[in-house]
């Protein structure tokens, strides 16, 4: 079982990104949304989800060095072409943007065409908070749940990311959500570990309930058909808003094709609207009168939005986080593959 701290696994990343033409300050956001991944318990999009990555630099189906360009700047709103590019690396550009407008007109928004997977949404979640904002994120990806009542692969899991901050800086207001009830990310991690599923993640390609995931064919939609919902006003914001790809006519990542997938940040200045402490500890307020409300019978603890992930991220910050010997042996394997490996044939002197 390999066993990596925070900084051995951002150490870690950036190396075998700079095996695939990478530049390092595009992998060096990749590694932060990774490894935030990994360390607040959300693995389908850490080292797993890596690995993806890596067999799509590989094969072309993502852009090292992607012309990223603005397409439309229309003051409180812009318009982005990412180039093929890494979706992590795109979102993080295209909300610094709209930050800056935000901090201008109170309220701004940005959407992008032309983009891949955005990798663990809390994160930016957590940059909401900390630059005093609050805001939303929303991206589209490749089919793989069925409209409510059907069996046709023809939504993605189609994320929703909401943040703001509190008076505690790391316990901020953080919800990452697919609208779907599960990520396909965690059935090709249970498929990866040959684990058998819970019953209510996906269906089989009759639209029967499987707890196999080599049988999966869909994940099902959140709350049946609110998440269905949901799902399509993803596509509307983030892939027909945009001119991106809808999630029907997005290629599956096993394809090794560019996946051509929209998303959309807006974001609210705070300050424009309220003092920002103020709204800080009325936020917090909130949140302890909702913590602090009576438990139903045999439940300990109520928490808020993101503070089991807040919690975990401190906790393994001091003690580090284990990966399956499934996943080193994965990781391993590519890192040969793109010359990225050490002396020794194992990953240990790309994060020694």
């Amino acid at each position: 079982m390999m066993h990596l701290s925070y900084d051995q696994q951002i150490t870690l990343i950036k190396r075998l990104l700079a095996a695939v033409n990478v530049p390092e300050e595009d992998a060096r956001s990749l590694a932060a949304v990774v490894t935030h991944s990994d360390f607040t318990g959300t693995y389908s999009h850490g080292l797993s989800r890596l690995c993806i990555y890596l067999r799509q630099y590989m094969a072309g189906a993502l852009v090292a060095r992607p012309d990223f360009r603005c397409v439309k700047d229309a003051d409180a709103s812009l318009v982005y072409d990412c180039g093929g590019g890494s979706g992590i690396v795109a979102v993080n550009k295209v909300y610094d943007a709209v930050l800056e407008r935000a901090r201008k007109f109170g309220v701004a928004a940005g959407v992008a065409r032309n983009s891949a997977n955005i990798g663990c949404g809390g994160y930016y979640g957590h940059r909401m908070a900390d630059d005093n904002v609050i805001g939303i994120v929303v991206s589209n990806t490749y089919p793989c749940q069925a409209p409510f009542g059907g069996a046709d692969r023809l939504i993605g899991t189609n994320p929703i990311i909401l943040g703001c901050p509190t008076t505690n800086p790391n316990r901020p207001i953080v919800i990452d959500v697919s609208t779907s009830g599960v990520a396909i990310g965690k059935v090709q991690a249970y498929r990866r570990e040959n684990k058998e599923m819970p019953p209510d993640w996906a269906n089989d390609y009759d639209g029967n309930p499987t707890t196999d995931p080599h049988k999966a064919y869909c994940v099902r939609p959140m709350g049946g058909h609110k998440g269905y919902g949901l799902a399509v006003f993803v596509d509307m914001f983030g892939g027909v808003l945009s001119d991106a790809l809808t999630s029907p006519e997005i290629p599956f990542v096993e394809d090794m094709r560019p996946e051509e997938t929209g998303f959309a940040v807006i974001l609210l200045d705070i300050a424009h609207f309220i003092n920002v402490e103020r709204f800080k500890e009325h936020a917090s307020l909130y949140a302890s009168m909702l913590k602090n409300s009576r438990t139903a019978t045999g439940v300990k603890e109520i928490f808020m939005p993101g503070e089991i992930e807040a919690r975990l991220i401190e906790e393994r910050k001091v003690t580090g986080n284990d990966y399956s010997d499934a996943l080193e042996a994965e990781l391993t394997d590519l890192a040969r593959k793109i010359g990225a490996i050490g002396a020794d044939g194992t990953l240990a002197e790309l994060y020694a």
